[in-house]
């Protein structure tokens, strides 16, 4: 633990002064990657502000949220009736659909039909 502390406070001690760390590989404080797509990204936005198209995303922008000004939105309880109609009215094409397969599908073809016609040519 104290050997720990002594090499901490050597680092910081030698950080502080400006001199290299030994050990440690001194690199720019960004890596090239990073230059190299900050370069490409304000290329690409140089081209897009020349051609106008930063112009038509603003006023696409603005005109949107005039737009949504304009809505008329749902209060608290009218949000939650239509939330319950909704899990009321799929609770029921679910019962539905499952009724539907029960009947049509297990009793109709499978115990009506396939027995029939595999009684008959049996």
């Amino acid at each position: 633990m104290n050997q720990t502390n002594s090499s901490l406070d050597a680092l910081q001690t030698t950080a502080t002064v400006g001199q290299p760390v030994p050990g440690l590989a001194v690199s720019s404080p960004l890596p090239l990657s990073w230059i190299i797509g900050g370069i490409v990204l304000l290329a690409a936005l140089a081209i897009a502000k020349k051609t106008g198209l930063l112009d038509r995303i603003r006023v696409f922008f603005l005109q949107t949220r005039e737009e949504l000004l304009k809505c008329s939105w749902p209060s608290r309880d009218e949000l939650r009736g239509s939330t319950w109609m909704v899990l009321v009215a799929v609770g029921l094409l679910g019962l539905f659909t499952f009724l539907a397969d029960l009947i049509l599908g297990g009793w109709l073809i499978q115990d009506i039909l396939l027995k029939e016609i595999g009684g008959a040519k049996g």
